[in-house]
């Protein structure tokens, strides 16, 4: 199909337009790897990670020095289809699963290009017309007002963050989001490990009578044992996102009983076909999937997330493009959100035009 002539990374950092408090960290950018991949045609294909430190290890000099290291090793590659990709990257260093869903992506957008088909295609067709998009409830003063404005503008998901502050104050703010988005509206809680696993229990305890629909990563994500206890005093299902780095791990989840559904990301499974198959994984043993993006991340990456969102076997616990956050994005068709629902593109590979004088524009060193 396509030769590799060459693969370019660079990192940028674009404001959001509000901080987001996510587990007492204060993100007020995003440090984005952005990968660009040309072929010997000259068509080039597009990817993006976000720097995740607390998630996968990985920050932006991180990023964009491993995909210089695979660059390498790839170049020069012959690329027939996708079902070759995961082969192609995978081995070439261990983890950094993030820069290697960004190469990923970036291959996925010029195979699609070549084939005239949109990424949705290239992993079996859509399994739904669109998405819903939950809107997070992430702790500034204007937190219940934005909820409002979301719920008028046709929203039906919303995830509170919690974890920063003692667990009856964040029930608090569960229970007034409830009573604001309504009852037929999905309302989560996620603390992305921000709670201790004495205040997670706590948590756990009311969320039901919070009017939660489901627990999101109470505590670390390696501590299986503790996300069990909050399993066993829960009225609602508990799931997994930081504790969720591999097919493995959602099976270890599953088998302890520790979550009843995951949130799936491409920068912790490495690559789209790595996101299919954890699905299929968690349809199979009856888990719920919520698909998501990092805090935050431009349209390039979201544009994957929203192919995978029609893509993906189920979709219980809907879907986050986080280019929404930001103020401004580095492409020419940004990823919309229409009455709550992820619009996705229809036109070749990503379906997106990138603007390289934004990228040019947030260019940070490295």
């Amino acid at each position: 199909m396509f030769k590799i002539a060459k693969i370019e990374a660079c990192a940028v950092a674009i404001p959001l337009k509000m901080p987001i408090k996510m587990s007492g960290i204060l993100i007020e950018t995003c440090d984005n790897l952005i990968v660009k991949v040309t072929d010997t045609e000259g068509n080039v294909g597009w990817g993006e990670a976000s720097s995740a430190p607390t998630m996968t290890g990985e920050t932006v000099e991180g990023l964009v020095a491993a995909t210089n290291f695979m660059a390498q090793r790839l170049e020069g590659t012959e690329i027939q289809d996708q079902n070759q990709l995961v082969a192609a990257i995978e081995p070439l260093m261990v983890a950094n699963h993030s820069a290697k869903s960004a190469i990923d992506g970036a291959l996925y957008d010029l195979i699609g290009k070549h084939t005239n088909k949109p990424m949705y295609e290239l992993l079996g067709g859509k399994k739904r017309d669109q998405a819903p998009m939950f809107w997070m409830i992430a702790g500034s003063k204007d937190e219940m007002e934005l909820a409002q404005a979301r719920i008028d503008e046709g929203y039906i998901a919303f995830k509170v963050k919690v974890g920063p502050n003692p667990p009856e104050y964040d029930l608090e703010r569960s229970e007034k989001s409830r009573k604001i988005c309504g009852d037929n509206v999905h309302v989560s809680a996620d603390a992305n490990q921000g709670y201790s696993p004495e205040n997670a229990f706590t948590f756990a305890k009311g969320a039901g009578n919070a009017g939660l629909d489901f627990f999101e990563q109470p505590v670390h994500g390696h501590d299986i044992k503790s996300m069990s206890k909050c399993a066993e005093l829960c009225d609602v299902p508990i799931g997994a996102d930081e504790g969720i780095h591999s097919i493995e791990d959602i099976q270890k989840h599953y088998d302890a009983g520790a979550a009843m559904g995951g949130s799936l990301k491409l920068i912790k499974l490495g690559s789209a076909q790595g996101v299919m198959e954890g699905a299929k994984l968690m349809q199979s043993l009856s888990m719920s999937v919520n698909l998501a993006g990092k805090t935050a991340d431009t349209s390039i990456a979201s544009a994957a997330i929203s192919h995978l969102a029609v893509s993906l076997p189920t979709l219980e616990w809907d879907a986050s493009v986080t280019n929404q956050y930001l103020t401004d994005d580095i492409v020419k068709n940004p990823i919309p959100v229409v009455n709550g629902h992820i619009i996705t593109p229809d036109g070749p590979g990503l379906g997106i035009e990138v603007d390289e004088s934004k990228i040019n524009q947030y260019r940070r060193a490295v």
